[in-house]
């Protein structure tokens, strides 16, 4: 995704590339080289790169592959 098509506060996937698997995380600032992610979901295999920074981690442009809704409605 482009810089401006993301919105700061809103959840996103991203495909980190030296993550294992996706992880979802609140977007909490834009920066000229990514945006700061503050993860919130995750796979256990990434559990200790996420820890080594607080939750908080670079996402690259590019990684971030869509937003999340966070209002679902099952029927």
């Amino acid at each position: 995704m482009n810089k401006e098509a993301i919105i700061v506060g809103e959840n996103y996937e991203c495909r980190k590339a030296d993550f294992e698997r996706p992880i979802i995380g609140e977007v909490l600032q834009k920066t000229d080289e990514g945006c700061i992610v503050n993860v919130e979901r995750f796979y256990g295999l990434d559990a200790d790169k996420i820890n080594e920074n607080d939750g908080k981690v670079l996402i690259r442009y590019s990684e971030v592959r869509g937003i999340i809704s966070s209002q679902c409605f099952f029927s």
